[in-house]
């Protein structure tokens, strides 16, 4: 075996990202729709800490979440509590012959229960992340970047993030 096989594919000496900063978290919203419709990846965007604690900026990225993410955990989770009920009092009556049917309903009354206040809870988590946005757009510290592997795509992330509201666009080079 060569020692080139041994490597692996060879990687770029840099990485260009087009770095847009946002007044609003809608306008950041904007451009991560923007940017999908374009074909961009979502592992190749990504929400860049202002000040990250880490000794690198990449470090302190957190991952885009639009309004269609937040709504789809907010559904999921409300579900997967429900169906648990749901599926405890179903259960629940086939293991009595249908003796418990009146606990039944109460067991899928606290499914469904259960199921609100974790819908509750991801929306509360939801608003917090939007506030923290918020703040950060209001210091002129929200940023998004996107990863771009070449002209073509760094002129389509400039040219979205613009469109989308971005106050400041720029297109930054840095070592791999």
């Amino acid at each position: 075996m060569s020692e080139s096989s041994k490597s692996g594919p060879s990687l770029p000496d840099a990485i260009t990202e087009v770095r847009g900063h946002f007044a609003s978290d809608a306008a950041l919203q904007d451009a991560l729709a923007k940017l999908t419709l374009l074909g961009f990846d979502r592992a190749e965007l990504s929400v860049p800490a202002a000040h990250p604690d880490a000794a690198t900026p990449e470090m302190g990225a957190q991952d885009p979440n639009s309004e269609t993410d937040q709504r789809q955990v907010r559904t999921l989770s409300s579900s997967a509590a429900a169906a648990a009920g749901a599926m405890l009092g179903a259960g629940v009556v086939v293991a009595t012959g249908g003796v418990a049917a009146v606990a039944v309903a109460a067991a899928a009354g606290l499914g469904l229960a259960s199921g609100g206040v974790t819908y509750a809870a991801v929306d509360a988590a939801d608003a917090t992340d939007h506030a923290g946005r918020e703040a950060a757009a209001a210091s002129g510290e929200l940023m998004l970047a996107a990863l771009a592997r070449d002209a073509g795509q760094s002129a389509k992330a400039e040219a979205a993030m613009r469109e989308a509201g971005a106050t400041e666009v720029r297109t930054v080079r840095r070592a791999a």
